[in-house]
């Protein structure tokens, strides 16, 4: 199989040296110096920033951040073969594959539940799929072959495919991955002239903390797109503080022990679900 993947971040980069050995990989990325790099490591056989050098590729994998998705497509729809299947790894689905599939039959949207608040292909590792879930989200216009080809090339990342609508997709990752980045992102602006001592800070701050070191462009574009679903978020987390804010100004501590409790239960019952 021969793969191209554009843009050689932190997941493409790791996706081009899992895949390393089961598939001929084409690099193309902005930054030339990367792929002279890959090329080097012995991670891609070719690459450039020619769009062009999709063409004759079985799979292409779009790895880029989400606002760019679309437009790239649509520029690499002149080079590629009928019939090569395209997909990308975005973490919103529902306005790109909208946006794709009467463009490009052969799309298919993917999400890889994996990365790191760092990125780049430096940061790159080729086990960063091992045993993590892939999203795809196929629609009923998807064609099954199509579907299977992306399913494979996960799987052979060491991934565990999973199917989900892409409004539904989008719904929970607003939930499980997008406003958490946006409250840490959002809660460094409470330590930014307090001059704290890094000796000071704690696992709880630093566990809060990490995700706001992600790269502000690619997180931009995600609170942008999926903002339809993120926006109430915000209200419900405005209104759930206000709630406790209130306890704690009347002095109510018992009411804020059982929603601290609360709290605390949910968590710990996301962690012992079995299923």
């Amino acid at each position: 199989m021969k793969i191209a993947i554009v843009g050689l971040g932190l997941l493409g980069s790791s996706m081009a040296k899992a895949l390393k050995g089961s598939a001929t990989i084409i690099g193309i990325d902005k930054d030339r110096s990367v792929v002279d790099h890959a090329i080097s490591d012995g991670v891609i056989t070719q690459g450039g920033n020619d769009l062009s050098l999709v063409s004759g590729c079985d799979m292409v994998v779009v790895a880029l951040p989400v606002g760019s998705v679309v437009e790239v497509v649509q520029r690499l729809l002149p080079h590629m073969d009928k019939g090569t299947v395209v997909t990308d790894t975005g973490s919103t689905k529902a306005e790109i594959v909208r946006s794709i599939n009467p463009l490009w039959p052969w799309f298919i949207g993917s999400h890889p539940m994996a990365g790191k608040e760092t990125s780049g292909y430096t940061l790159s590792d080729m086990a960063l799929f091992k045993n993590t879930v892939s999203i795809i989200t196929p629609t009923p216009t998807s064609k099954e072959s199509c579907i299977k080809k992306v399913e494979k090339v996960w799987e052979m990342c060491k991934a565990r495919p999973i199917f989900m609508e892409p409004e539904e997709h989008d719904e929970i990752m607003s939930r499980i991955s997008h406003f958490p980045h946006l409250l840490s992102f959002v809660f460094m602006h409470l330590v930014k002239e307090k001059n704290i001592h890094p000796s000071l800070i704690g696992k709880g701050f630093k566990d809060f903390s990490r995700i706001a070191g992600s790269d502000p462009i690619m997180w931009r574009d995600i609170f942008m797109v999926n903002s339809h679903n993120i926006l109430p978020l915000i209200d419900d987390y405005i209104k759930e503080l206000t709630k406790v804010k209130s306890y704690i100004r009347k002095g109510q501590a018992g009411k804020l022990e059982e929603a601290l409790r609360g709290y605390s239960e949910i968590r710990r019952s996301l962690y012992e679900h079995k299923g």
